[in-house]
């Protein structure tokens, strides 16, 4: 369940009114005239099924609701209702798959833009990813991963070739690289500071590391891993599921790699350089061209469902999203 409170003009209280009124996703609907100052005119509130949610969101959007309004979307932690479980039993899909276009769109695009916070959450990452390869050390190699904030840019790439909104994808793209950059040379000052200070020795890296030969030898099992980050990632971003947990996993396959790049550069391991380059590189590959691939199924299961939700009106005032218009 989904509440969703909108302020809009005066003239445009009936066309907003007739997208809620007799929709099966609609469980309540109240209006309050004259209420808001700013913009003067009425407040509506309506209590809407998930599954229904992103068909009426992009009708309201339709009718300028965004543009002479507002439209904010909350999620109730409750909702004690017969007439919402009655609802639930008539409207297709599920809420638990259920994906809102405005929401992945808006999410995304704060995650394409590059941060002070995120920079040092990535050159922290990259850092302690350094240290684990060092001393060959998985537990280092975890919390690296736990710390690394490479999902949002990743997701938010995908999302942005998706639905064609290049400069969204573009911007993404650059905020991951630069993050990556960023985290390398730092990563390297680092090592350079703990091999002069002798707090890890060259014979120490040099010796075998078999706990994180994983991180710079490029096989088949990290191309698959990379893409099965990519379709739980892209899942945990559209369904709002386990979104730290899943940003954990797609670090496992990046993080590292960058880490060892400096770190091999450092002591002139070019075999080892080369390799966890490689590795970041094919790794963020796989996992955008999974992540977009999931994200066009999902597109297209949604459209499916709000076709069904349209024969529920007769194919009256809803009106479907186009296959290629995941929205601005």
């Amino acid at each position: 369940m989904l509440e969703l409170r909108i302020v809009v003009p005066t003239h445009l209280t009936a066309a907003t009114t007739s997208v809620l009124d007799g929709h099966p996703g609609v469980v309540t609907l109240s209006l309050t005239a004259g209420s808001s100052v700013i913009p003067q005119g009425d407040v509506i509130t309506a209590t809407v099924l998930r599954e229904a949610a992103d068909m009426i969101i992009s009708e309201l959007r339709e009718v300028g609701v965004d543009s002479a309004g507002t439209l904010s979307v909350v999620e109730p932690r409750l909702v004690l209702s017969r007439a919402a479980l009655a609802a639930e039993g008539n409207v297709p899909g599920s809420p638990v798959d259920t994906v809102i276009w405005d929401e992945v769109s808006r999410r995304t695009s704060e995650d394409a833009s590059l941060s002070g916070t995120y920079l040092i959450l990535m050159i922290a990452a990259t850092m302690i990813a350094g240290i684990g390869v060092m001393s060959d050390s998985p537990i280092l190699i975890v919390a690296a991963m736990v710390v690394g904030p490479d999902f949002g840019p990743t997701a938010a790439t995908a999302v942005g070739i998706a639905s064609r909104r290049w400069g969204v994808a573009r911007a993404a793209f650059a905020t991951l690289m630069l993050g990556f950059l960023v985290g390398i040379v730092a990563t390297f000052v680092m090592v350079a500071a703990l091999a002069a200070t002798h707090v890890i020795s060259r014979e120490e890296v040099l010796a075998p590391r078999p706990q994180t030969a994983f991180i710079y030898e490029v096989g088949w099992t990290s191309v698959i891993v990379a893409a099965i980050a990519g379709v739980v990632g892209m899942i945990s971003l559209t369904t709002a599921k386990s979104g730290a947990l899943v940003g954990v996993f797609i670090s496992v396959t990046t993080v590292p790699a960058a880490a060892n790049v400096a770190v091999a550069f450092y002591y002139g391991l070019s075999g080892e350089a080369r390799g966890s380059l490689a590795q970041l590189l094919v790794n963020i590959l796989t996992i955008q061209i999974a992540a977009g691939l999931t994200l066009l199924i999902q597109h297209k299961l949604t459209s499916r469902n709000n076709q069904h939700i349209k024969a529920l009106l007769g194919g009256s005032t809803v009106r479907v999203l186009e296959d290629d218009s995941l929205r601005d």
